[in-house]
C-alpha cells in the first residue's frame, strides 16, 4: 500500500491523525467532503471538533465546537488586532493549514466596528478569528444548539477612547446572552472561527 493518496489532484499522506482519510485495517476510505455536512452538524479535523455554520457556494464557515483556550486576558486593550486572542487564533489557523492544506482555508475580512458604532479599529483579515457580535447573532440559533458552560470572547469592542472608553469587550455569556467585560479580564475562553474551502474531506 502506498503511503499516499491523490484526491482532486492533492496529494495527502496516509496519517490518520490529520482527520482528511480514514486508514482502516483493509484498505483506504476518504471522508465525506466538507460540502456534504449540514448547517448546524459537526465534523473533526484532526483533533477539533467543528460546527458547520454555513455553507455558501464553494466555502464553508465553521467554529470550533468547544473553546481553545479556557482562559486569557482579551490583550492590552479592547482593541483585537494584534491581541493575545488574535494570537491564539492566529496559532490555530496555522494547525488548521497543515491539516487541510493553506489554499484550503480561505482569509476572511474582520470588521472590527465597535458597538457603538465607531470604526476606529478598521477591518483587518485573518485566516482564523473570534466571532464579531454581528456574526454572533448571524449564526445564534446554530450556537444555542452547542451552548458551552463558559464565558467566551468576541472580537467586538464595545466602544474606543473616542468615546473614553477602550476597556470593555463583547463576549458571550454561558447562557448564550452578548454581554461585555473588561479586557484584562482571565477568566474568558477563544473560540476560532474560520472559513474552509468546502471540497475538502473531513472526518464525521
Amino acid at each position: 500500500m502506498e503511503n499516499y493518496i491523490v484526491i482532486n489532484g492533492v496529494t495527502y499522506e496516509l496519517v490518520e491523525r490529520t482527520g482528511l482519510i480514514t486508514v482502516p485495517g483493509s484498505g483506504l476510505v476518504a471522508g465525506p467532503k466538507l460540502s456534504d455536512i449540514p448547517t448546524g452538524e459537526t465534523f473533526k479535523l484532526g483533533d477539533h471538533e467543528m460546527i458547520v455554520l454555513e455553507q455558501s457556494g464553494d466555502t464553508t464557515a465553521v467554529i470550533r465546537k468547544e473553546l481553545l483556550v479556557d482562559s486569557v486576558v482579551f490583550g492590552k486593550n479592547n482593541r483585537y488586532e494584534g491581541s493575545n486572542v488574535d494570537a491564539e487564533c492566529n496559532k490555530f489557523a496555522d494547525e488548521i493549514a497543515a491539516i487541510v492544506g493553506a489554499e484550503n482555508l480561505v482569509e476572511h475580512t474582520v470588521d472590527l466596528t465597535s458597538d457603538d458604532g465607531l470604526k476606529d479599529y478598521g477591518k483587518i483579515r485573518r485566516r482564523a478569528s473570534l466571532l464579531t457580535a454581528d456574526l454572533y447573532r448571524r449564526y445564534v440559533e446554530i450556537l444555542d444548539k452547542h451552548k458551552i458552560d463558559r464565558w467566551w470572547w468576541l472580537a467586538t469592542p464595545h466602544s474606543t477612547e473616542k468615546h473614553g472608553n477602550a476597556s470593555w469587550v463583547k463576549c458571550v455569556a454561558s447562557s448564550g446572552i452578548i454581554n461585555f467585560d473588561y479586557y484584562y479580564d482571565d477568566c474568558l475562553g477563544v473560540r476560532p472561527f474560520c472559513i474552509l474551502k468546502s471540497n475538502i474531506f473531513v472526518s464525521k
